[in-house]
């Protein structure tokens, strides 16, 4: 008879399990974190590397659950296409399979129980070190025996068949029911999946179940195929909230794992024979006789159920992605991408950075167009076209302060979590930069304003101001170039002489024409009105070129 206490044993063993993976997960991500940033930010519209790629980010973070949540988070924030997303979730199915195996070998084939304290004892003064990557060591270390320790006490607290003779009759009306069976088990297996959200958590304890005896190989790998299919619940539960395009991305991790859960059914028991025979050929045991050899059978099945579909799909990928459009239609609307919902994956904080850095890039070429439109307005005589650009600056505002404020959010909340020494100061330089950012789409709000003004004043510029404002406006637009091109390269530090260089030309530029304004004003040859208005149109132009300086001085400050 299984008692309440022994149900929450239970629970409490797969929760060590649970919190030693997460801990694992959260600082190799602090160790490697760059690397994986790096990794995602360099995806190419080739399939194959976007699937290497998420076969090695998963491979590093030991969650096929947390990176197709962020590639789904990704296409959200429009960082992926919806095609290097899919190839990437492809690679993720495959490279949870290296969790599998750890869990198998370590867990089933060797012993580290009497290593687990010892581990802990090691990892204690790291653990309360205050450097980053000492104190990453020790969490992980902790991880790693809390994991163990996890598995260790499931084997332990999991009763055995002869323990509970009522529960084991129970099952077994389940257990001999040939392809019902396997059903049967394969829907409790994305059941398990769903509630637990770890695909690694239900492998490990589908393993115990066999160690205890409960089932044998083919409900096991009845379960384990339902156990990919129940991991895609993660990612379609996180794209609920989010855009279509993320949608797309995790019903095709959906469809994905359907199509293999089919085929997998359908050549069931040719699978049984052929894992059977390569178990025997590895071990020199047969799993359907040897309880002990079961972990590494199951573990084969479960890499190589994922490289044959991997290896099947990847050639579809576009007519996967078409068949998501069918389901997700478009709709007319542009969608704008945000990452408003993604603050449920601050436990994967060092990757998301990446998120945050592409969405700043965002903003600031959104910026330098808004920028752009100045100049047009400040020449633009037809009422109706005026009026368009005025309404575009507005707009333009409007966008700003939003992503403005959503950015700065998104950044205070991340750093309010554990980041890597490194991290932690790209978010301080993040911070920084789109502050002042939103000066400068400020400045440009007050510069039409100013054109605005002007013009009812009738206040007109001579063509040779037009002409020497254009010459500024030219710098100003080579300026927030350059700075695009450093925030889109935000892991190096920019090279400040050509950034020195242009603020130079901008304060000589300011000077002179400020002099020029001011003999005029003196000799009469404008009115004091059109004057006053070009010296705060100069101002104006000069406060850009501060920002931007202050930009690439911030994203110094990171290194």
């Amino acid at each position: 008879m299984i008692t309440l206490l022994k149900i929450l044993t239970i629970v409490g063993s797969l929760g060590v399990f649970l919190f030693g993976m997460k801990l694992m997960s959260e600082s190799l991500q602090k160790v490697v974190g760059y690397r994986m940033r790096n990794a995602f930010s360099g995806l190419t519209p080739n399939r194959y590397r976007s699937f290497f790629t998420g076969l090695f980010v998963t491979g590093i973070i030991q969650s096929s659950s947390a990176s197709t949540v962020m590639i789904t988070s990704f296409v959200n924030a429009g960082l992926l296409s919806l095609f290097q997303a899919v190839s990437a979730i492809l690679g993720a199915n495959v490279g949870t399979t290296l969790t599998a195996w750890i869990i198998a070998i370590l867990g089933f084939k060797m012993s580290l129980n009497f290593l687990l304290l010892p581990i802990i004892g090691i990892a204690i003064p790291f653990y309360f070190t205050k450097k980053g990557n000492f104190k990453a060591t020790g969490e992980l270390l902790i991880g790693f025996a809390f994991l163990f320790l996890g598995l260790e006490l499931l084997k332990q607290n999991i009763p055995t068949p002869e323990t509970s003779s009522l529960l084991l009759s129970e099952l077994s009306r389940f257990t001999n029911l040939d392809f019902i069976s396997i059903l049967l088990f394969a829907i409790a297996g994305i059941i398990l999946t769903i509630i637990i959200q770890s695909s690694s958590a239900s492998f490990a304890l589908i393993l115990v179940m066999c160690h205890n005896g409960w089932i044998g190989l083919e409900l096991s790998i009845a379960m384990i195929l339902g156990m990919n299919l129940g991991t895609s619940s993660t990612a379609i539960i996180a794209s609920l909230v989010a855009n279509r395009s993320a949608k797309r991305a995790a019903l095709a991790h959906l469809l994905f794992n359907l199509i293999g859960v089919i085929w997998g059914l359908s050549f069931f028991k040719y699978s049984i024979v052929g894992i059977d025979w390569l178990t025997l050929k590895i071990e020199g045991l047969s799993p359907s006789y040897n309880i002990a050899t079961i972990p590494v059978a199951l573990s084969l099945y479960h890499s190589l159920f994922n490289v044959l579909n991997a290896t099947l799909l990847i050639f579809f990928v576009p007519q996967i992605i078409k068949v998501t459009e069918l389901l997700i239609p478009s709709r007319t609307k542009k969608e704008y991408y945000s990452l408003k919902h993604l603050r449920s994956l601050i436990s994967t904080s060092e990757l998301t950075l990446l998120q945050a850095r592409k969405l700043i890039n965002a903003y600031g070429l959104r910026t330098a167009v808004m920028f752009e439109f100045i100049p047009q307005l400040l020449v633009e005589k037809e009422p109706s076209k005026y009026d368009k650009l005025l309404k575009q600056v507005h707009k333009y505002e409007d966008i700003s302060d939003n992503m403005e404020d959503e950015i700065e959010a998104y950044l205070t909340h991340l750093s309010e979590s554990e980041l890597s020494r490194e991290s932690s100061k790209n978010v301080y330089s993040m911070l920084k930069v789109i502050d002042n950012l939103e000066n400068i789409n400020d400045v440009c709000m007050k510069m039409s304003t100013l054109i605005d003004n002007k013009n009812k004043e009738k206040a007109w510029f001579t063509q040779e101001m037009r002409d020497e404002l254009g010459e500024m406006f030219s710098l100003l637009i080579a300026s927030l170039s350059l700075t695009n091109r450093n925030i889109e390269k935000l892991e190096e530090s920019p090279d400040m002489s050509e950034v020195l260089e242009l603020e130079s030309k901008i304060d000589i530029l300011r000077n002179v024409l400020v002099a020029g304004n001011n003999e005029k004003i003196q000799d009469k040859t404008i009115a004091y009105n059109t004057a006053k208005y070009f010296a705060e149109f100069v101002a104006l132009c000069e406060k850009i070129g501060d920002l931007t300086l202050n930009i690439n001085e911030a994203l110094t400050e990171k290194v």
